[in-house]
């Protein structure tokens, strides 16, 4: 539909034409608005089917470009098969279709069903590998346009596994490392189409752009990439049984701030003219020559069971995390950080933490509140209720133990702010409690070079006049002359807290 404004600009210059002399007003004629919506359809281009069977999705939408035109009704799929004789069986389970031959009917009848069916293929008896059929889709529907798709089938299934990658270990800091590949064809159909190549990175390794078949996306966090996703387009083909290696590995700087780096790396098959995501902010193409797959020379070596992998890259280097504590006596609030200072990052690994703060209020205090931010670029972490060394709860007031992991990546010189409100109980006689930052669930070795300033303990002093004692790390005093104050002084000493699941919700990044 015209805005208004398009509208009002035709009604002017239609005016000023009729009003110029020696002129005549011709009126243009609107574009028509859709009478109704335009039916898609999203399937996959080509099927590869074996003996087992085949899971296969198919759905559809309609789409009206805002004109607002009935919504459309007695929606029908008609998946076609006849295609198929000689090279695959069909079948759905799916209450809605209808059998007749090779033709299945599906039929939407409310406007609440789901708009997607799956069906299985079977490749039939006598059919060798690389013979192919056809399956045809189309949609009808009362207030909407018809859609048609067709999927290429091929009887046979190309199943490429990757080589195992093994770890490396007291990776010196400014060296480089290669990371090479395996791949082995382990199917009874040799591959058809492109293969995709990806590896992506966790921890700060700085990819050579050096290949002008891949694309390196790059997330500086800030100096350097925490993270990387290499991602690689190869046409050779794979043979039936064959292993194949890259022409050339990746090859990788271990930066400054590396601490453990986690790589994954997967293999998959594109569909047939499907776009691989070139071009943007922080991402770069390879100026170098093209990167292949070549046989594979010497020994094989091991490989996993899937199309999936992951190594590590452990540095020569540390973290030296430290805790503080800053107190609003007002407020009656903690202010607990986890402080990194470096010299190397830590990022987070499978969503877990490598880092925690373990609070332990003292006794005749409990939590009364988390103050905390969802979302990105929120300054103020979640605490959870600590329930065992291995377990935690969501937060819950009324208790002394307390988990705050840090959510997100945290940089040299950088902390990591949770806000505690607290109360006291009757039964509260002068004891201490601590925070202390300890490894997280995520099972990375800090190699903290200063175990001083790792833990915080503080006390209630009951003068009118409130003190406190800074730790190691620059905690500010509290300010303030009229309630019971916190004494702050430093601790030493953290154990490591073992496995920790996280049962909460998990917050995008904080910085």
């Amino acid at each position: 539909m015209k805005s208004k404004r398009m509208v009002l600009e035709a009604v002017l210059t239609a005016v000023v034409l009729a009003l110029a002399p020696g002129t005549t007003a011709v009126a243009a004629d609107p574009s028509p608005l859709p009478t109704q919506a335009y039916a898609t359809i999203s399937a996959d281009k080509q099927i590869n089917v074996g003996k087992a069977a085949q899971p296969v999705h198919v759905s559809w939408g309609f789409q009206d470009g805002g004109a607002q035109v009935p919504v459309p009704t007695d929606e029908t799929l008609v998946i076609d098969a006849r295609g198929l004789a000689g090279i695959a069986s069909v079948s759905a389970d799916d209450p809605r279709c209808e059998a007749e031959g090779r033709v299945l009917t599906c039929v939407n009848k409310e406007s609440s069903q789901s708009r997607s069916v799956d069906f299985t293929l079977r490749a039939a008896t006598g059919a060798t590998p690389g013979d192919t059929g056809t399956v045809e889709y189309a949609v009808t529907a009362e207030h909407g346009t018809g859609a048609t798709a067709t999927a290429k089938v091929v009887v046979g299934v190309p199943n490429l596994v990757v080589g195992k990658v093994p770890d490396t270990t007291h990776a010196a800091v400014g060296s480089r490392i290669d990371v090479p590949l395996r791949l082995r064809n382990t199917g009874d159909l040799a591959t058809d189409r492109r293969i995709q190549l990806r590896w992506a990175s966790e921890g700060g390794l700085l990819f050579d752009h050096k290949f002008s078949n891949c694309t390196y996306d790059e997330e500086f966090d800030p100096e350097p990439a925490g993270r990387t996703t290499v991602t690689c387009v190869v046409t050779e083909p794979v043979a039936v049984g064959a292993t194949v290696e890259l022409s050339s590995p990746l090859t990788a700087k271990v930066g400054k701030r590396v601490l453990t780096n986690v790589v994954d790396y997967s293999v998959s098959l594109l569909e047939p003219g499907q776009e691989t995501t070139t071009g943007g902010v922080g991402r770069h193409q390879g100026t170098g020559p093209a990167l292949r797959l070549v046989p594979a020379s010497g020994a094989e070596g091991a490989f996993e069971k899937g199309a999936e992998g992951r190594f590590t890259v452990a540095a020569d280097n540390s973290a030296d995390f430290a805790a503080t504590v800053e107190v609003d006596q007002d407020r009656w609030t903690l202010d607990f950080r986890a402080v990194n200072h470096g010299p190397a990052s830590v990022y987070v690994v499978d969503k877990k933490p490598v880092v925690v703060v373990d609070v332990a209020l003292p006794k005749g205090m409990v939590g009364s509140r988390n103050i905390y931010e969802e979302g990105e670029d929120r300054p103020y972490g979640e605490c959870l209720l600590r329930v065992s060394a291995t377990e935690t709860a969501p937060f819950e007031a009324g208790h002394r133990r307390y988990v705050c992991p840090v959510p997100f990546d945290l940089t040299p010189e950088k902390s990591q702010l949770f806000i505690l409100r607290v109360k006291l109980t009757e039964d509260y006689d002068g004891a201490k409690g601590t925070a202390t930052v300890r490894p997280g669930p995520a099972g990375v070795p800090l190699h903290d070079p200063d175990a001083s300033n790792d833990s915080v303990t503080f006390s209630f002093d009951a003068q009118t006049t409130p003190t406190t004692t800074a730790p190691s790390g620059g905690t500010l005093p509290a300010t303030g002359t009229t309630h019971t104050a916190l004494a702050v002084t430093a601790g030493a000493g953290a154990l490591l807290l073992g496995a920790l699941v996280l049962v909460g919700r998990r917050r995008r990044r904080s910085h």
